[in-house]
């Protein structure tokens, strides 16, 4: 055998000693990650996906500590699955592991099976394996964007080709080691492929709810690149996939670098969102949700998705502060800077304003505060927390949310229950048309004429008593806080007896539930 060249002072293995073509296993769609792991994890013997700075940033390493590695582990998840069921029947179960777990439900399917119940995938190395690598490049471009893809139901690719963004591709090592065909397929960078799983319909009654949105509010907003791209269009991947600088995107499997060239365009694996709370119960729960990646996986995932909160995904700003009446004065402009609804996706996650009144040094007046398990003070049922337009008593909490009803018209927390919306104040992404795709799905209810609540933000005003004789200057902070999970739709598990159930009320208890914070402004009278 040919010594391996040295490329940059690594170990390298030639173009011409790639290994051919091998034989293709049984012509099952799917492999489990730790498959692809073989090449696509970082080496300490390769510079193949780390950065400049020396850090792993390869595919598989990145992967395991985002929600998709844990879709199926995610205790909230399972315990609302274990809710859902015990409601109904166990066919809420084939919905819900389409993307949940989606190489076994799907493997299943394509293999001319029945759709798997949650009862036969315990210990499934599968479906532990979340939504992984084959998933996502399994995928077929053929419907991307149509209803019948979406609810988990993409098409597949039936002949061991992976789809990758890049065109000129070195078959030979991914087919000898796996008997996959890298194959380009400009459809992995699409939105419409997220959409697949990111528009959800559930159906209660003969009544179809849709239960997520997100792929169909970005497209009716100025994020959308479906016509084409402009100066504001980003895909889902372009937001949630950080592009991390050029890398060769694998090595061999002894470790050593390709003669490969480093690829430009490159996006870390980490999906990016808003669930830190989960997050941080994988990580502290790792061995009881037999969980793979590092703590310190998690520490860098959570700490990204708080940037991400923080930083890129809304924006505050207080008007001037006046005088009358005995009251101060002002308004809040809330901009949402995200290519959807926020919030979005799960129908729990709430949004609301934190707002502190202080004059001459002291509180005078305060609304949006929570106590110590995450509940708003003064709000005697999360559910029925109407929009807000002005707000005038401490009682007045704005909350921007989705709340769904039954068809008795009663709020609920039961997803297979749901057939109506009966408030969706959820911030509209930039450039929303009241006849632009999907309006008649994700138009706002509940808005009681509010002109102030526009494509892109939402305007309030305060009109905000102040104490008689009390001298001093007004200063205003405000918060706007997030919450995935918030305790309302916890108290719904807490009566049943199911090992989920019971698991994810204990987890939740035990975690701190101080909710995020995306924005914050202040502003002090002149």
């Amino acid at each position: 055998m040919r010594p391996a060249i040295l490329w940059f002072g690594t170990p390298v293995a030639p173009a011409s000693l790639l290994p051919g073509p091998a034989s293709p296993p049984p012509a099952d769609v799917f492999t489990t990650s730790e498959q692809c792991a073989v090449c696509h994890t970082a080496a300490p013997g390769a510079t193949a996906m780390r950065s400049a700075t020396g850090d792993d940033v390869s595919p598989y390493g990145l992967w395991q500590a985002s929600m998709m590695a844990n879709s199926f582990r995610d205790p909230y998840f399972r315990a609302q699955l274990e809710r859902e069921t015990t409601a109904g029947d166990a066919s809420v179960q084939e919905l819900c592991l389409r993307c949940h777990a989606p190489i076994a439900a799907h493997g299943r399917l394509l293999a001319g099976g029945a759709p798997p119940r949650l009862a036969d995938l315990d210990g499934d190395i599968e479906a532990d394996d979340g939504v992984s690598c084959t998933v996502c490049h399994a995928i077929a471009a053929e419907g991307l964007g149509e209803p019948a893809t979406f609810s988990g139901r993409p098409n597949f690719d039936r002949d061991r080709k992976l789809f990758g963004p890049y065109t000129d591709v070195e078959p030979r090592p991914m087919q000898a080691q796996v008997g996959y065909t890298p194959t380009h397929g400009a459809h992995v960078r699409s939105a419409a492929l997220c959409g697949t799983c990111h528009t959800l319909y559930t159906e209660h009654r003969g009544v179809t709810f849709a239960e997520q949105t997100p792929y169909l509010e970005w497209r009716n907003s100025v994020f959308s690149d479906e016509a084409g791209a402009t100066a504001t269009s980003r895909t889902c991947q372009q937001c949630h996939m950080a592009d991390v600088g050029p890398t060769r995107i694998a090595r061999t499997p002894m470790g050593l670098d390709y003669a490969i060239p480093a690829r430009d365009g490159y996006a870390a694996h980490t999906f990016v969102g808003g669930n830190a709370f989960v997050l941080g119960l994988l990580q502290e729960h790792e061995e009881e949700l037999d969980v793979l990646a590092e703590p310190a996986a998690f520490d860098r995932l959570i700490a990204a998705t708080r940037r991400q909160l923080a930083e890129q995904t809304a924006s505050l700003s207080i008007g001037p502060i006046a005088r009358a009446d005995g009251a101060a004065t002002f308004t809040i402009r809330v901009e949402n800077r995200t290519g959807h609804k926020f919030p979005t996706g799960y129908p729990s996650r709430r949004a609301w304003l934190h707002v502190e009144v202080f004059q001459g040094g002291e509180l005078v007046f305060e609304s949006g505060a929570t106590d110590g398990d995450g509940r708003l003070v003064g709000a005697s049922d999360a559910l029925a927390i109407p929009h807000v337009r002005t707000v005038e008593r401490e009682s007045d909490v704005v909350v921007y949310e989705m709340v769904a009803a039954d068809p008795d018209g009663a709020p609920t927390t039961l997803l297979t229950h749901m057939v109506q919306r009966r408030k969706d104040n959820r911030l509209l992404p930039r450039g929303y048309r009241s006849d632009g795709p999907h309006a008649d799905e994700i138009a706002p209810i509940g808005l009681d004429g509010d002109e102030d609540f526009t494509a892109g933000g939402d305007t309030v005003a305060f009109r905000v008593p102040l104490p008689d004789g009390r001298r001093g200057r007004v200063l205003v902070l405000a918060t706007l806080h997030y919450q995935p999970t918030p305790p309302h739709w916890v108290d719904a598990l807490r009566s049943l007896d199911g090992e989920a159930a019971v698991r994810f009320v204990r987890m939740y208890d035990a975690a701190d539930k101080t909710p995020d914070v995306v924005a914050t402004a202040a502003r002090r009278e002149r």
